[in-house]
């Protein structure tokens, strides 16, 4: 059997070889078949798992709320550039001073006021009004670039924080499945020594009561399973279903610690300064209006055939006639929205430091625990349980000890991986908190 691929299956491939004597030629060509395939097997299974890393990438991938905020930040930055031209003409055409009573009613060409018109007029907004208008579109492009930055990371925030849920549940599933066969042999055996009177009906109680304790936990595991799973596919679709791999190192971030505490450089702020910014161009645009625009007229007249035709050109000013009620005010609105922008990016960055300062402890304070859990809690558990099944068997020792004891190792394994799935939380937390240019 040494001469196979896979041991553990000599047996199945030496009985079909066997089974085949008949059919010499096709046994040998499926054999040859089954030995050049199989070992690829595994490999292609190994591909197929759903990395933490490919996970995040099909979640920005995938996400329409960044595909919409993309798509408005470039809206906002084509129009950047008709903002600053001039408005289109407009063509004016009518008729004017047209008789309705006497004999030349509703002629055109009879009375000598009455004149049919064709004009082109031209709107000339003053350069720094445009310059302005054009710096605020530019500036609104600058905020929808910071709102996608905000969405991108969130997006890899929340993929990440659903894929190591479903990554610890699963975890805790095969925990509790494997107790629950040791509690169903435990339970069959204490039942086939009440029958034989070999042992008291409480032991048997207790065996069955572990079993059904057991069971509510898996259900309650299958249920964050299939919520983890559920969170995954608003970002994955289907690929959500896909077998995962293997969970990262969570004692580790991908950049330097250090740069937590520069706050400045996440997209946050970066978005509460340009809310700013664009409040300051909503102010610039308000005090710009108290100066008032022109616009330019010129029309070709067409009279009867008597009377001779007229050019005419007229030039209209805007008058800001009471701009203390109007103008001014408008611009005092406009500067107190700058500052509450300014007070709300002060805000922004208080927040931040402290939601990066207080995750950052969660952080450090779960892997403790874990740590502790797994190098001292849980040498001590498993020899607990080991003491009370030496006893048991020994006759010393009751069942109920030997249940409690595999109940506490459970417990004690179940905390390691809380604690281990809330090391988790912080780690991908913290790991999109700064913009990055490839997912781990």
């Amino acid at each position: 059997m040494s001469s196979y691929p896979f041991p553990s299956r000599g047996r199945s491939r030496l009985a079909f070889a066997a089974s085949c004597s008949g059919r010499r030629r096709l046994c040998l060509a499926l054999s040859v078949a089954l030995l050049v395939l199989a070992p690829t097997l595994p490999a292609h299974a190994a591909a197929d798992l759903l990395s933490l890393a490919e996970a995040v990438r099909l979640a920005v991938a995938r996400s329409p709320q960044l595909a919409s905020q993309r798509a408005m930040a470039d809206a906002a930055r084509e129009m950047a550039g008709p903002a600053g031209e001039l408005p289109d003409p407009k063509l004016k055409l009518g008729v004017e001073n047209v008789p309705t009573e006497g004999p030349d009613a509703w002629s055109l060409s009879r009375d000598f006021m009455t004149m049919s018109r064709v004009g082109l007029m031209q709107e000339f907004p003053r350069a720094e009004k445009r310059q302005l208008k054009s710096q605020r579109a530019l500036r609104d492009a600058e905020r929808g670039s910071a709102v996608v930055e905000v969405t991108t990371l969130a997006v890899r925030r929340e993929a990440a924080t659903a894929w190591l849920a479903r990554r610890y549940a699963a975890d805790a599933e095969q925990l509790i499945a494997e107790q629950i066969a040791e509690a169903e042999l435990a339970a069959a055996t204490a039942a086939a020594a009440y029958r034989a009177g070999k042992a008291p009906q409480g032991e048997l109680i207790a065996a069955q009561t572990a079993v059904l304790d057991l069971s509510n936990r898996a259900t309650d595991a299958a249920m964050q399973s299939k919520r983890a799973r559920i969170a995954l596919a608003r970002y994955l679709g289907n690929d959500a279903d896909r077998p995962l791999g293997d969970a990262p190192d969570v004692g580790r971030l991908r950049f330097d610690p250090a740069r937590l505490s520069d706050v400045d450089a996440q997209p946050e702020i970066h978005l509460a300064r340009a809310q700013e910014s664009m409040a300051a161009a909503e102010a610039d645009i308000a005090r710009a209006s108290k100066l008032p625009d022109w616009s330019a007229e010129v029309s070709y007249a067409v009279r009867g055939p008597s009377y001779a035709n007229m050019v005419s050109l007229m030039v209209s000013i805007d008058l800001p006639w009471s701009s203390g009620t109007r103008q001014e005010r408008e611009y005092a609105a406009r500067l107190k929205e700058q500052d509450a922008a300014r007070e709300m990016r002060e805000d922004a960055l208080r927040m931040r430091t402290a939601e990066v300062e207080s995750m950052r402890a969660e952080w450090e304070s779960a892997r403790t625990q874990a740590a502790r859990l797994r190098d001292d809690m849980l040498p001590l558990a498993g020899q607990r349980r080991e003491a009370a099944l030496a006893a048991y068997r020994g006759g010393t020792g009751n069942l109920a000890a030997v249940l409690e004891a595999r109940r506490a190792l459970l417990d004690a394994r179940l905390a390691l991986l809380q604690q281990e799935q809330a090391a988790a939380r912080a780690w991908a937390w913290l790991n999109f908190v700064l913009p990055v240019t490839e997912a781990s």
